[in-house]
């Protein structure tokens, strides 16, 4: 196991570590420094990650969310809102970007025609 954690990238077992401590069964086990630590990790983790791992972790949140304490709640729902926000933020440029590069493309078709 310790091998396998090596060969690694750092944001890879930090992730592992995170989610598996958002699962509520380990997060009530938690004391609340170390759960604090937890959201904190994720919050950090959130820039490195893929967009698969991402949504993943946004998961879990989501799913630990609505079993925990309020003030938890909160600091999980700043989370969320941020990179949902990030997210659809992210995927209009993208969708206005790709409608440019189509768009534009058909009109060099049609002025080549």
């Amino acid at each position: 196991m310790l091998n396998e954690i090596s060969n690694m990238p750092e944001y890879q077992w930090k992730l592992t570590i995170v989610e598996r401590n958002l699962l509520l069964s380990n997060w009530i086990k938690l004391i609340p420094e170390a759960q604090e630590q937890m959201l904190w990790e994720a919050d950090d983790l959130m820039r490195d990650l893929s967009l698969l791992d991402r949504q993943r972790l946004l998961t879990s949140l989501e799913m630990l969310q609505d079993h925990i304490e309020e003030d938890w709640q909160q600091r999980i729902q700043r989370i969320l809102s941020r990179e949902l926000n990030g997210d659809i933020r992210k995927a209009l440029e993208s969708s206005i970007q790709n409608t440019a590069i189509s768009g534009g493309s058909s009109l060099l078709v049609e002025s080549a025609s």
